[in-house]
């Protein structure tokens, strides 16, 4: 038996299965998408908390020393949560420079990626 089907059908059903696969696309890179962002942010945080450990460590020996050259371990340790009071005012006060923007342009970036390439291409 012969598929006779007019132009009209056909056109229907070529639109919708470009529609379907348009729809699937999309799924596929936002899937693509969230991976990158979520492997990313898993990435970061085991390496943020190798660092914290190593960062804690090594402020306690430093602590140590202040406070055996100031003659009071307590000293020391007073000496370095000032420094850190410091340093986080400091942080604070410039947030939006040094904390924000480099995010929001991490994100941007990683949003951007395939557009970008396939700019690129054409």
């Amino acid at each position: 038996m012969e598929d006779n089907k007019t132009p009209v059908e056909v056109l229907l059903e070529r639109g919708q299965a470009y529609i379907i696969t348009t729809l699937q696309l999309f799924k596929l890179k936002g899937t693509d998408k969230i991976a990158e962002i979520v492997s990313s942010l898993a990435s970061g945080f085991v390496i943020l908390m190798l660092l914290l450990l190593l960062f804690v460590n090594l402020n306690i020996g430093i602590a140590l020393l202040f406070g055996e050259v100031l003659g009071k371990i307590w000293l020391g340790f007073l000496v370095l949560s000032g420094f850190y009071g410091v340093i986080a005012l400091i942080t604070y006060l410039f947030r939006n420079y040094l904390i924000k923007k480099s995010v929001r342009n991490a994100v941007i970036k990683t949003l951007l990626k395939d557009e970008q390439f396939q700019e690129n291409e054409q």
